[in-house]
């Protein structure tokens, strides 16, 4: 017994160790704070500074784009840019070129050109036809958008062969019309007397020189006669 009551007046009489309970953090360095504090306001201040000099830079080179042209009034004038339409060009329609002739001489008449691409149809007393080699109207008594030569009829009234424009065509002389029908007359007389009409179809785009060309070339020889519409 007198051992354990030694025991703990030993026990209470140990030195007291003092127990922290203060469980606060301990207290910062507000020197460190204010240094970021100061470190985020200048990063901010940068990054506004930098938007406002990019806005203005934009701003300026919009100012130096209208402003183009202007520099002599020394004020800024807006251009108004007229926005154009463009359509495709309209195809240049070319008059066809006479060729030279080196097929059978049909009846009545000896050609020496012909259109390029045409060919002739067919040759009668009263007519010659000559159409585009395509042509579906192969009938050589069709006269409709072909070249026609026909002899003018003997009753013919003398005043109506001379009608129209007078055009050279080497010693002779051609009479050149256009009825508005889409065709094209051209009278002359040839060497031995006849009188020779030719009915030129629009598709060929000739002027009265390139008729007469032609007209030309072109010879009534025996068989050839009047011609009665």
């Amino acid at each position: 017994m007198n051992d354990i009551k030694s025991l703990l007046a030993a026990a209470l009489n140990e030195e007291h160790t003092p127990m922290t309970t203060d469980l606060r953090p301990p207290t910062a360095d507000p020197a460190d704070d204010l240094a970021r504090g100061r470190r985020h306001l200048l990063r901010r201040r940068t990054a506004i500074a930098g938007g406002v000099a990019a806005a203005a830079l934009l701003v300026g080179g919009g100012a130096a784009f209208m402003s183009l042209g202007s520099a002599d009034s020394g004020t800024t004038r807006l251009q108004t840019v007229e926005r154009v339409t463009t359509s495709a060009p309209t195809p240049v329609e070319q008059e066809v070129v006479l060729v030279a002739y080196t097929g059978k001489q049909p009846k009545g008449y000896r050609v020496q050109q012909v259109p390029d691409g045409w060919v002739i149809q067919g040759g009668r007393e009263s007519s010659l036809t000559i159409a585009p080699a395509d042509a579906k109207d192969t009938n050589p008594d069709s006269f409709v958008d072909k070249l026609t030569v026909l002899s003018a009829s003997s009753d013919t009234p003398p005043e109506t062969l001379t009608e129209g424009e007078p055009v050279p065509m080497g010693d002779r002389t051609g009479y050149y019309r256009a009825p508005g029908d889409g065709y094209q007359i051209f009278t002359y007389q040839d060497p031995g007397g006849r009188w020779v009409q030719i009915q030129v179809p629009a598709q060929l785009h000739w002027d009265a020189t390139e008729i007469a060309a032609f007209a030309t070339g072109v010879t009534v020889v025996n068989g050839a006669g009047d011609s009665h519409g």
